[in-house]
């Protein structure tokens, strides 16, 4: 397995693969960057034997090399994980392509670039670029996967999780962030907008956040909270409670900002009370007529699929408030801070 790009994600896989059993070649530039990625991969090896995945006391099967031609000779899959700047990433990714005998995947870490532009530059084979993207190998077993090659997408599967025991989502089309980074995004952007405006601590965002991770690890993500705990099994209680959500964004929103800026004085409350006689005319869009409550079914019902998919019911809810028992009870997890 090649290894290009040995930072904490490059040096990660390349723990993981040895820890599979695979021979590790890593291309360093240097021999200051080749104490870096032993460094950094030795400490991947200590979390990945703490989860069970490595038996070995130190990793083995991971040596450097200073090219990459030399680290990709012989090599029957090579992970690209050099840092998120598309230019460097086309450079490094027409190297290898180029470097790399025929038929060999060359998978991309790449955070939220896509493959299809990182492999502009390649002349050999640019189908043959992939996205595969992390979640942090020597911490979570989730990646995700795409490529329009359906033969390729069968190949990572089975890599992936025949081979590294990996949980593998191969994705329907390219997207900014993929799914895990996408849906990070939204939630680091949230927070550090609450934050910043005054609305919570750092810490009260965290709080909030572990209790919502807590509920969508139990329901095992978010479909079986969305229509089980909070719809009652319904799509149309979920609907319902999405469509007022976002109906009153507008409200809600504007609300927020003339309290912060004018107080809860006569002009603030003027104002108030201008901005729900604006607002008034949605509430009067009832049933089917409205059209936020359209939109909201047509985004929820994959959601309600699966609901169904996982059983649905009483008995789902019944197994998801015994996983949340079981969270509650974990007293054996160590504290945060000291």
């Amino acid at each position: 397995i090649a290894i290009i790009g040995t930072g904490v994600i490059g040096a990660s896989w390349a723990a993981l693969f040895a820890a599979r059993g695979f021979d590790v070649v890593g291309m360093v530039r240097n021999e200051h960057e080749a104490k870096l990625f032993a460094a950094a991969a030795s400490e991947a090896w200590v979390r990945l034997r703490a989860r069970g995945i490595a038996r070995e006391a130190a990793p083995t099967r991971i040596r450097h090399v200073f090219s990459i031609e030399e680290c990709c000779a012989g090599a029957v899959y090579v992970q690209e994980s050099v840092p998120e700047n598309l230019r460097l990433k086309q450079q490094v990714v027409a190297q290898i392509d180029a470097a790399c005998p025929r038929g060999v995947l060359i998978g991309t870490s790449s955070s939220f670039l896509s493959a299809s532009l990182i492999s502009l530059s390649c002349a050999v084979d640019p189908s043959r670029v992939v996205t595969v993207h992390p979640s942090l190998p020597a911490w979570d077993n989730f990646v995700e996967v795409f490529s329009s090659e359906p033969s390729h997408v069968a190949r990572l599967v089975d890599l992936l999780d025949c081979q590294l025991g990996m949980d593998v989502v191969p994705l329907g089309r390219e997207s900014h962030g993929h799914v895990l980074n996408a849906m990070l995004l939204s939630l680091a952007t949230t927070s550090a907008l609450l934050i910043r405006s005054g609305v919570c601590s750092a810490a009260e965002a965290d709080r909030a956040a572990s209790h919502m991770g807590k509920l969508m690890y139990a329901g095992g993500g978010g479909s079986a909270n969305y229509v089980g705990l909070i719809g009652g099994g319904k799509l149309d209680g979920v609907v319902a409670i999405a469509t007022d959500g976002y109906t009153n964004i507008p409200l809600g929103m504007l609300g927020s900002a003339v309290t912060a800026v004018f107080g809860h004085g006569l002009l603030g409350r003027a104002l108030l009370w201008l901005l729900q006689l604006l607002h008034a005319p949605l509430s009067l869009l009832e049933g089917w007529l409205h059209p936020m409550r359209a939109i909201q079914t047509y985004f929820l019902s994959p959601c309600l699929d699966e609901y169904r998919r996982l059983g649905g019911g009483d008995a789902l809810c019944h197994r998801i408030l015994q996983r949340v028992i079981a969270l509650d009870s974990a007293d054996n997890l160590p504290p945060l801070s000291d």
